[in-house]
């Protein structure tokens, strides 16, 4: 076998081994990008679902914080009352804005969330029915809660039986102190 035809072969060999590993890559990057891609999505979708979790969790820590923001209901409430009321229920909107916003992406955040935004814009729907705080939504939002009859009345605006218990166990408190 004389030199010239050794490197050819060679040549040709490292060629053909190059094409194939060429081919290979090729594969994977065919099958990996997407499944990046895909679990990319994944993971930001459940990041943005960690974070309204939370966020949900930060309202409702408030409730626990100051209970009278449950009651939407403006009797008896003293003039600071109603100022954190009034902060609180446009904290709740914006957070069911967001949800309205998200789900044009994610259609499924409407079936998770559904539940949540339906039962907060009820219990906040005087608060929202007011034309001071509507214009502080865009239109699209404001249409879709309208026309979505997201405004019914939950009922936890008029005081339920154990809220009254509540009550009268916490003003007998209130009086022996």
């Amino acid at each position: 076998m004389r030199l010239v035809d050794f490197v050819t072969n060679w040549s040709a060999n490292i060629l053909a081994i190059a094409n194939v590993v060429i081919a290979l890559g090729t594969v994977v990057l065919a099958i990996g990008i997407p499944y990046a891609i895909r679990t990319a999505a994944r993971d930001e979708r459940d990041t943005f679902y960690a974070t309204l979790d939370r966020t949900y969790f930060e309202i409702k820590k408030l409730i626990i914080e100051h209970p009278h923001l449950a009651q939407p209901n403006p009797a008896g409430k003293t003039r600071e009352q109603l100022i954190q009321y009034d902060a609180f229920a446009f904290i709740v909107w914006n957070f069911v804005e967001a949800i309205y916003d998200y789900s044009k992406q994610e259609k499924v955040l409407q079936v998770t969330w559904g539940c949540i935004l339906r039962y907060e814009a009820g219990v906040h729907s005087a608060w929202f029915r007011r034309p001071e705080n509507n214009k502080k939504f865009k239109p699209a939002f404001i249409h879709h809660i309208e026309d979505g009859d997201f405004l019914r009345e939950t009922g936890h605006s008029a005081k339920q039986p154990a809220d009254h218990q509540i009550d009268t166990a916490v003003t007998k408190r209130t009086k022996r102190e």
